[in-house]
């Protein structure tokens, strides 16, 4: 927020906790005439005409109960109203200033009054009169009930108006006690009409108080969602736009393209060799490199209009307008350059080529095909493999005529693209056993592809290109949808287990979805639990652990899956919050020899000190199955306990085991 914003809503806050009797911010007070000005000259004028009207009506009271000087005050009311009338009408059309209307109007009451009086009082109805000038209230009142007049201005024209019917029930010939009964009551209607006044002049004050300390809050709250949206759409290293971001940006150049014709030329930029670089000088130094590379990226890509931004890790996605492949080539060429123009140095390639360089695939739309921003980085990623294979530090354009047996990677990232669509993608479900009581403790869904022809495709090949194009975000949504749909809300176990993959965990509205998921199902969020996988490396990563944190405050739980298999798996039992850990089946094999089951035995040991969990692996025999009850593993999964099965398979398991086994 603006200093001048911030102090502002200072004054308010004081403003409207002072006592209202305290004097007022002179600034403040004159803001709230400036922003009642145009509405006070409307609702005065209105008020006038409308004062004026109940004067001139009054008339027929004096005909009646002053007949002597009747005609005589009902000339006078006309000559003053009219009068009076005419004036405010002159001074709100040629713009005078709401005080020098103010002041006519209060003058205006007191001569109308006072005129009145001078007349009436000749009157020989003299108890009548006196009566009669009770309905002097009226303009005493009149200041707050037809005018929007300030209080001091008004303060002074009741007072004086009082100050006129007390004289002239004083003059009135009257009783005596009459006298003392009207001008009490005078007095005393004065100071409640004061009372009144300053109460509707303070109200309508701290009401403007409270409109501009409404209006200091949302403009706050926009200014806060505008920065969380810049926030939403930023990468924090680089402060490129993220791949959210590009999205949209994409979006809006699609259009122009569907709509002008102009291709869209699409390049993925992958910076070369940056695990031996971080490797080398360290990841301070390595987020160094990824910053300098991306303000010379910046620069080149401004200057042929494009846009830019961080796709994730070390790549980069850049796209502008291009007239044809040449033009694609060029701008791609460009941006190469700008970052070897840069000479970061870079000791520890195996090219010699000792600086920093990057290779960068490209790929243009074509009209006969579709010219999503997945497809289009997908073949952009194609021809990045290509630049890789001849020596990096090139750029390689996309080929469509290329034949499809050259890159078993484009074709599974083309099946993937069509999976959801076409139904190619399908769950399996494998049970997780209390080794107690051989009842299923849990399932575990595991996704299984297919190709167009119905050749299965292994998780351990279409899974990695899933994550590097991007579609496992949303295989990874359909297929959580799914398994919850299938287990969880049918009511076939008590838990339900899915893999996740660090993609998904780097998604920043990832949590919202699980937990709008589980709402929308009506789900225990302690039914669900998270596999990942100790194969890659999470703990260095800030958003995935902000992910993982704000998962486990929904109440899901969070599983180490294949524990022991990778790198990282003691410092991660450190940092991260899991509830389980499945250690991985190999230790399970491994146990037939005395060494190999003193080791596990160490492993469930050093677990269970942590207070977590023990899923085992691998159970595929009898034998295995007894060491896991003599080890008091509480559960287990593998081949003797049951095999993925489909979901109706799955509808049919109670037992996976008996308990006697």
């Amino acid at each position: 927020m603006a200093q001048a914003e911030e102090e502002l809503r200072k004054r308010v806050e004081r403003a409207l906790s002072a006592k209202r009797w305290r004097p007022t911010d002179p600034d403040l007070y004159r803001m709230f005439q400036d922003s009642t000005d145009q509405f006070d000259r409307e609702s005065t004028r209105v008020g006038v005409r409308a004062a004026v009207i109940c004067f001139l009506l009054f008339g027929l009271y004096d005909l009646w109960l002053l007949p002597d000087v009747g005609r005589f005050t009902v000339a006078t009311r006309f000559l003053i109203g009219f009068g009076f009338l005419g004036v405010v009408e002159w001074q709100t059309t040629s713009g005078r200033s709401m005080a020098a209307i103010n002041a006519t109007c209060a003058g205006g009451l007191a001569t109308a009054a006072l005129g009145w009086i001078l007349v009436a009082d000749h009157t020989q109805y003299q108890t009548s009169f006196a009566e009669y000038i009770i309905f002097g209230t009226v303009f005493v009142v009149s200041s707050s009930l037809f005018f929007r007049i300030r209080f001091w201005v008004g303060s002074l024209g009741s007072t004086l108006i009082t100050v006129m019917f007390a004289w002239a029930a004083l003059a009135a010939e009257i009783d005596p006690t009459f006298k003392i009964i009207l001008v009490t009551f005078f007095v005393s209607f004065l100071c409640l009409a004061l009372y009144l006044s300053w109460q509707l002049a303070a109200e309508r004050y701290v009401t403007f108080l409270n409109a501009t300390r409404a209006q200091l809050n949302e403009l706050a709250v926009r200014e806060k969602s505008e920065q969380l949206a810049r926030i939403a759409n930023t990468d924090h290293l680089t402060g490129l736009k993220n791949r959210r971001a590009v999205v949209a940006e994409y979006a809006v150049f699609r259009e122009r393209w569907l709509r002008e014709g102009t291709p869209i030329g699409v390049l993925l930029i992958d910076v070369d060799h940056f695990k031996a670089y971080n490797d080398h000088y360290g990841h301070q130094s390595g987020d160094r490199c990824l910053v300098d590379v991306a303000r010379a990226l910046q620069s080149a890509a401004t200057a042929a209009g494009g846009v830019l931004a961080r796709y994730g890790g070390e790549e980069f996605i850049a796209f502008t307008h291009v007239a044809d492949r040449n033009a694609l080539f060029g701008f791609a060429e460009a941006i190469r350059k700008s970052v070897e123009a840069f000479a970061l140095p870079h000791s520890k390639r195996r090219d010699g080529t000792g600086i920093v360089t990057v290779s960068i695939g490209a790929s243009i739309t074509r009209s006969d095909e579709n010219s999503d921003l997945d497809r289009m980085s997908s073949e952009a990623d194609n021809a990045l493999y290509s630049a890789k294979a001849n020596g990096r530090n090139a750029t390689q354009v996309y080929d469509p005529k290329m034949p499809q047996t050259e890159n078993e990677d484009r074709n599974i990232a083309i099946v993937l693209d069509q999976a959801l669509d076409h139904d190619l993608v399908s769950l399996a479900y494998q049970p997780i056993v209390d080794v107690a009581t051989g009842e299923v403790h849990a399932f575990e869904a595991l996704m299984r592809l297919r190709g167009p022809e119905g050749t299965p495709i292994p998780p351990s090949v279409f899974i990695p290109v899933a994550e590097r194009t991007g579609a496992i975000v949303s295989l990874g949504r359909w297929a959580l949808r799914t398994a919850c749909t299938q287990i969880l809300k049918a009511g076939l176990a008590p838990k339900l287990s899915v893999n996740l993959s660090a993609v998904q965990l780097r998604e920043a509205s990832f949590p919202l979805f699980v937990a709008g998921l589980l709402s929308e199902m009506n789900l225990a969020p302690s039914s669900l639990a998270l596999e990942i996988t100790e194969g890659f490396d999470i703990a260095s990563d800030p958003c995935v652990l902000e992910a993982i944190a704000a998962l486990r405050n929904l109440g899901i739980e969070i599983w180490l899956d294949d524990f022991g298999t990778g790198y990282a798996g003691l410092s991660w039992l450190q940092s991260i919050d899991f509830t389980l850990v499945k250690i991985d089946q190999r230790f399970l094999q491994a146990s037939a020899t005395p060494e190999g089951e003193r080791f596990l035995k160490d492993i469930l040991q050093l677990v269970r000190r942590r207070g977590l969990s023990v899923v085992l692996e691998g159970v595929e025999t009898p034998e295995q199955m007894a060491f896991l009850e003599r080890a008091e593993v509480p559960l287990a999964q593998g081949y003797y306990l049951g095999r993925p099965v489909s979901v109706d398979a799955a509808a049919s398991l109670k037992r996976a085991v008996p308990a006697a086994e």
